[in-house]
């Protein structure tokens, strides 16, 4: 998945002369020396100075769209969104805009949300950078979710049709380590071992719990077998 860098498509908005006439002269001087401080990697005095700029102007897109960036690249999602979500309100034929809050909302799990944005990016703006490929990833992301869902769903039917057998427990156990989900994941092994599960050596080597074998429990598991 790929951003759009916003800051640079503000900048050049910024010295429209039609846009640099609508804004007022204070919030385009914090839009611009956030623009700076970004650029020397300086978040969180950016920050403030794009918060000041659209409070001294809440028209301003630019100063909207460089907010919802800095959110981001400080790693403040939900803030992220919002602050794209009024830069669309602003702007609503912005293609970047749209790219990026569909990034966001893929970050969050919002699968639908995210197609739907990046979507309306190439809408938008058929041209916009990224947009065609980051749009079939969240397709293919969310159709690899649905699949492991599908695999854990089938391994729980298969415990509740034969709650004795090792093998299912076992089964059910690689399911959750192959979606990441560990503690799931060696709750069940645990579950197969106590039910008589004895076949160690695919065990040691099975590809699925790969995502296991750093963790201290999974060679507790392992112990004097």
């Amino acid at each position: 998945m790929r951003y759009i860098g916003i800051l640079a498509i503000s900048s050049l908005i910024l010295i429209g002369p039609g846009h640099a006439e609508a804004a007022s002269k204070d919030a385009v001087r914090a839009n611009n020396f956030g623009g700076d401080l970004v650029k020397q990697d300086k978040l969180d005095d950016a920050l403030v100075q794009f918060q000041q700029a659209v409070t001294l102007d809440p028209s301003f897109a630019a100063a909207q769209l460089n907010l919802a960036f800095t959110y981001d690249r400080l790693n403040r999602t939900d803030e992220a969104i919002r602050a794209y979500q009024k830069a669309i309100e602003l702007d609503p034929k912005n293609g970047a805009a749209f790219n990026n809050l569909g990034i966001l909302y893929e970050k969050k799990g919002l699968y639908d949300e995210a197609i739907a944005a990046i979507e309306q990016a190439l809408r938008s703006d058929p041209a916009t950078p990224y947009a065609a490929e980051n749009l079939e990833n969240v397709k293919k992301n969310k159709a690899s979710l649905a699949e492991r869902d599908a695999r854990i769903v089938a391994a729980k039917k298969q415990v509740e049709a034969q709650p004795k057998d090792p093998r299912a427990a076992y089964n059910l156990g690689r399911a959750y380590a192959s979606c990441g989900e560990n503690d799931e994941a060696f709750h069940w092994l645990t579950q197969a071992l106590e039910l008589g599960y004895n076949d160690f050596r695919f065990l040691r080597d099975d590809p699925a719990l790969a995502g296991l074998k750093t963790d201290p429990r999974f060679a507790e598991l392992l112990r004097g077998r």
